[in-house]
């Protein structure tokens, strides 16, 4: 076999460029080539890198499904010549001749400071959950009582003031609350227990969690349920459609209008649809309002009570489920968010298919 063909010295001057780690490998794991930021993050040069085994220096997480040579994937660790360690990220991929493997090329980056400011991370929401939302609990008790008059009567300009604290404080603690909620789903800590659910039932449970809120906005709720299974954790699956919901209820048009939900199931898949009246959200709005805090207009969360957190949340839900959520809007002519997961049937056959 012939061996591989050294590069030139304009690839050597391109791959040295590049901030990430560069490594070749043979098929027996030893390094064939190293780029001037892999040898600077092993603490190597570059001709000592030369023939030592990888694994000296990354740590695998275990064989290649084909048998062949083991190849390091995802979150790993590479050790240094002093015995230190740092965290990586990494990708490998078989370099392959005439149909044959000879040999593999991995790359990767240090991420000790995204491990670093997802540590300070931590800390901050650990330091909301419990040095911020209890006391701001208490407040919102003792502001209601005196907002109710229990422990005196108030004077209308004192009542005025008390209902404003009252209307912040509850925004802030939404905000703590889907601060926290957003970070468990994404961290994996937010458990889901899965079962089967009727989506019908679902439908009808979100609708008359909003009810007195549509009925206080002048909106009529217009609802049809569809009886179909579905595999996943029904209170999580309740809080997405009722925040798609309250959603819709909060931007139809000031003097009311009608909220639609529905459901069509096609494909192996359920499609939740929730649609309104109002003012419709631009096109380069479509993706971002599913960003954290993400709003169509800054005035939005001061006007409509929200937290900019919502489909946010919704959207990591979604994920957790196998399924989709995307918008669908006309400017002037209301919007649709649908929602498309898997059926309970469809969940069955990829499973036994698995199996």
């Amino acid at each position: 076999m012939a061996p591989p063909r050294r590069p030139t010295r304009q690839d050597q001057r391109i791959l040295d460029a590049a901030p990430q780690g560069i490594v070749g490998l043979d098929v027996d794991g030893r390094i064939t080539f190293a780029n001037s930021a892999a040898a600077g993050m092993m603490g190597y040069s570059v001709d000592e890198l030369r023939g030592q085994p990888i694994q000296t220096h990354l740590q695998f997480s275990g064989p290649s499904s084909d048998g062949g040579l083991d190849l390091p994937v995802g979150a790993e660790s590479c050790w240094r010549e002093d015995g230190s360690s740092f965290p990586i990220e990494c990708e490998s991929a078989p370099l392959t001749e005439g149909g044959r493997m000879v040999g593999s090329v991995v790359t990767f980056r240090d991420i000790s400071q995204r491990r670093a400011v997802d540590l300070m991370k931590d800390e901050l929401i650990s330091v909301v959950s419990h040095e911020l939302r209890t006391p701001l609990t208490s407040i919102r008790s003792a502001l209601g009582l005196l907002e109710s008059g229990v422990v005196g009567v108030v004077p209308d300009r004192g009542q005025r003031m008390l209902q404003i604290a009252v209307k912040n404080t509850d925004r802030l603690i939404r905000l703590i609350n889907a601060t926290l909620d957003l970070e468990r789903v994404n961290s994996g800590q937010f458990r889901m227990e899965k079962v089967v659910c009727d989506a019908g039932e679902l439908m009808v449970q979100a609708t008359d969690g909003v009810r007195a809120m549509a009925e206080a906005a002048g909106v009529v709720l217009e609802v049809l349920p569809r009886e179909v299974s579905l595999w996943g954790d029904p209170d999580r699956l309740l809080q997405v459609l009722t925040n798609l919901l309250s959603n819709a209820i909060k931007f139809s048009p000031a003097g009311g209008g009608t909220v639609w939900m529905e459901a069509e199931e096609s494909a192996g898949e359920l499609l939740f649809r929730v649609r309104d009246e109002g003012r419709g959200i631009p096109a380069d709005k479509l993706e971002s309002i599913f960003d954290r805090f993400g709003q169509v207009d800054v005035s939005d969360s001061r006007e409509k009570g929200g937290t900019g957190l919502g489909l946010a949340i919704c959207r990591s839900i979604v994920m957790q489920h196998a399924g989709q959520i995307w918008v669908e809007s006309t400017l002037g002519a209301g919007t649709t968010v649908c929602v498309a997961l898997p059926s309970y049937a469809s969940e069955v056959q990829r499973s036994l298919a698995a199996a």
